[in-house]
Order: structure tokens, then C-alpha cells, then sequence
């Protein structure tokens, strides 16, 4: 991983000029065949390799400190702008946790925010998600258009396939608004509770599958038990094995291995009142990497949710390093997925099934926006129990934006807009906001 910024003067980067012969020498490779003819070879390995180097010369840096600067007068928690993996901006600001002091949950007796400090990812989460799905698919072990009762009989909703839950076309009911009481005494609900309760409450589906693009995490939490059933392993450990690992994203974790209730640890919390949201818990002693606690206000710390045992539509945690590795992996080296799969979850694959468009464009775990002045942007928002992020990746140059927060301030709405008016060059340009649907 490169940076074009000084440790402790942000301001302070290397302009590297290149010579026109030196651009030539780095382009071509001139091989004399005849005393008077020359052939001139392209040499796209170097090219490349030029165009690396001479990053800083081609965007403002400083005018992105200038934007990151106005940003963190709100901004609790990190962010990261890059161009594949040499970064360009990184700056991470506030506390851990907003109280004054950290709680042991943050696992580190000081409360400030690192770069590597870990979030909980949210919605963003949900890529991981689609992406082991995907991956289960070019293995041939499922296909889109299989429906979730060839694996889960006694669910209810016939005719919604694994495209539907991918593509949040699939009509089945959003689980958050289902009464904790449905869940017992556990302190921590997990997927197969969830498809319990599914499974006896035979909730109506809210419209008919395939006529309507309606956000629901149930989609996604479904697919999750979908990911263990047909691998025969948890979904963390899967995950952890045929993405974390390729991708190099060693910290990256989740939720139910922080506080130990994954299948490797098997750890039990004590029963709780079934009417309760939320259990008091702390991470195992085992975990050493600074974790924040979110907060819907200051200085509240939001209580872990009991539904945070639930995986697929969130769940993840990680900081913006290992984002950016991920980044890098999935659509630049492919380490992840072939590009034809790729291609798939970054483009539209919500077409409903009267051929109409809905005004949101969703691929697989990802939303797209088309931009007219910045292109293709492929993103996905994340909001949930205090943290409040984004994830940002511009196919058209490999731009990667990246904000992580733990308090609900709106502290970055729109200005991921600002940075790539920057990196265009068209900073005074007024561009609507990119839309954040979470």
C-alpha cells in the first residue's frame, strides 16, 4: 500500500515531473530492424506502471486535505481516498468511544480512533455476502434461479429465488420490524432463529415477488444460512477462508466472534428479558485491535442489539485498510471472483419481472449510481446501532473512497460527491449528492 501524503504534515506530498523523453522511453520500446525503418512497440506493462507513478502529479492532494479538513470539524471516525492501492488521503479523528472514557468493549485503554481501528461495517457488510454467494454459483454448487425452498422447505415463499433475495425483489417481510419477544430468552439472536420464525409465522409477503425493488434486510440474512448450508461450514468461517484470507484483510471480523458466540468459541451469555433490544457484553480478552462502540448521539453508547447475532445483511467488522485491500482484490486483481462475475454484481440485476426499471439501480450487494459527471460509481451505504459508513469504488479509474464512523451525525453526507469533483478537476462544479439509501 502507497502514500502520497507526509505522516505528520498532510499537506506535505512528492510532485514527481516526468520528462517528455522519459515518458517516451517508459511507453515504447524502439527496436531498429533496417538502418532506416523503426517499429515502435507498445510496452502496456509500463505504461501502467507510469501512470502509477505519477499519481500525485495528476490530482489535487492539497485540495483534498482542504475537503477532508472542513470534514472532520463533524466527522467522528476514519476516511480514506485512494487510487487502487496507493492512497492519496487517510485521516482518522475522535474517540472510540464519545463518553470520555473508553469501556473495556473498546479493547484498548486509549479512546482515540486509529486507521486501523475496527467499525462495524452495517449494510456494507452485505457485499460479503453476495460475493460468497456468487462464488458458490461459478462453482456450479447453486444457480441464481434457484428457489430458497429447494434448501429451506419449510419457509413459506415460494417462487422467490436466490436472484430475488440478491436483488431485495424477493416481497418477503423486513425482519426488523418483528417483536424481540418472537426470539425468546437468547441474548443474541442468530439466522437460524430468524428462519424459524419465518418459518412458523408464515408472514404474508409484502408484494408479489419480482414487481417491486423494495431494501430488506431479511434478503440478506437469508442468504447468509443459504452460504453454511450449502458449504457445510459456518458462514464466518467461510467467509474468513474464501474472502478475508485471498484478500489479505487480516483484522476484518465478525460480530459474533468478537463477543464469542461463533461456532469456534460456542460461547453462551445469560438469558435475557425476551421484551429486551439489547444485552450489555464485551469483546473476548483475546481481541487486541481497537474496536468503537457506536452512538445515535452524543455521549450515548448504543447497547449491542440483540439481532447483531444475525449475519449476512450486516454483521462485519473491519477498518478502511483491509476496505481498501478488499477493494483491490475484488474488481482490480480479481483474487476474489473472475471479472465476468464481477461485471455481474456491479451492474444493474434489479430489471423486475414486467421488464420495468426501478429509479434504484442494485447489482449484487452493491448499488450503482450512474453519474453524469462522475460515471459509474459502484457503493453501498452502512447504518446501524450508532456506525454510519460508506463504501465508494469508480470502476472508470479505480478511485476507492471509504468513510467509517461510530455516531450518527451525517458528518460525510454527499461529500464523497466533493472528493471526486476534486479528482476531476471540477471542484467548483455543483453536483447533486450521490444518494445513500442504507
Amino acid at each position: 500500500m502507497v502514500r502520497l501524503y507526509g505522516k505528520n504534515h498532510p499537506f506535505a506530498y512528492i510532485l514527481m515531473k516526468k520528462a517528455i523523453f522519459t515518458i517516451a522511453v517508459l511507453m515504447c520500446l524502439v527496436t531498429i530492424l533496417k538502418a532506416d525503418t523503426y517499429t515502435v512497440f507498445f510496452d502496456e506493462e509500463k505504461y501502467n506502471q507510469y501512470l502509477l507513478d505519477t499519481i500525485g502529479d495528476r490530482y489535487d492532494i492539497e485540495g483534498l486535505e482542504f475537503v477532508a479538513n472542513e470534514i472532520s470539524e463533524k466527522l467522528n471516525g476514519v476516511m480514506l481516498v485512494a487510487v487502487r492501492d496507493t492512497v492519496l488521503l487517510e485521516h482518522a479523528y475522535g474517540e472510540l468511544c464519545l463518553t470520555g472514557q473508553p469501556p473495556r468493549q473498546c479493547m484498548t485503554d486509549n479512546n482515540v480512533i486509529t486507521n486501523n481501528t475496527l467499525f462495524d461495517l452495517a449494510s456494507i457488510s452485505k457485499q460479503f455476502t453476495a460475493v460468497s454467494i456468487l462464488q458458490l454459483c461459478s462453482q456450479g454448487l447453486i444457480d441464481l434461479n434457484d428457489t430458497i425452498t429447494q434448501y429451506f422447505p419449510d419457509l413459506p415463499y415460494k417462487g422467490v429465488t436466490i436472484k430475488h433475495l440478491l436483488t431485495h425483489t424477493s416481497g418477503i417481510p423486513e425482519y426488523f420490524k418483528f417483536k424481540y419477544t418472537l426470539y425468546g430468552s437468547t441474548a443474541f439472536v442468530d439466522n437460524q432463529q430468524l428462519l424459524r420464525v419465518l418459518e412458523k409465522q408464515k408472514y404474508a409477503k409484502t408484494f408479489p415477488t419480482g414487481t417491486k425493488f423494495e431494501y430488506v434486510n431479511t434478503n440478506y440474512a437469508i442468504l447468509a444460512a443459504l452460504v453454511a448450508q450449502v458449504s457445510g461450514v459456518p458462514f464466518e468461517e467461510y467467509v474468513h477462508e474464501h474472502i478475508f484470507k485471498p484478500a489479505g484483510m487480516e483484522n476484518t471480523c465478525f460480530f459474533t466472534e468478537l463477543v464469542g458466540i461463533d461456532a469456534k468459541h460456542g460461547k453462551t451469555y445469560a438469558n435475557v428479558d425476551p421484551k429486551s433490544e439489547s444485552v450489555s457484553v464485551q469483546p473476548l480478552n483475546e481481541v487486541t485491535v481497537p474496536v468503537a462502540r457506536g452512538h445515535r448521539k452524543v455521549p450515548v453508547v448504543a447497547e449491542y442489539d440483540r439481532l447483531n447475532g444475525v449475519l449476512g445483511d450486516k454483521g462485519i467488522y473491519s477498518n478502511v485498510e483491509d476496505m481498501l485491500r478488499w477493494a483491490n482484490a475484488m474488481f482490480i486483481d480479481y483474487k476474489i471472483l473472475p471479472k465476468e462475475w464481477v461485471d455481474l454484481a456491479s451492474q444493474r440485476e434489479n430489471q423486475l419481472k414486467d421488464g420495468s426499471l426501478p429509479k434504484s439501480i442494485y447489482g449484487y450487494g452493491y448499488r450503482i449510481e450512474e453519474s453524469p459527471e462522475h460515471g459509474k460509481l459502484v457503493y453501498h451505504g452502512g447504518l446501524w446501532n450508532g456506525f454510519q459508513n460508506l463504501f465508494v469504488y469508480r470502476p472508470s479509474d479505480n478511485v476507492v473512497i471509504i468513510f467509517l464512523s461510530n455516531l450518527y451525525n451525517r458528518a460525510h453526507a454527499g461529500r464523497s460527491n466533493e472528493f471526486l469533483n476534486i479528482l476531476d478537476g471540477a471542484y467548483d462544479v455543483d453536483h447533486d449528492p450521490l444518494t445513500i439509501d442504507y
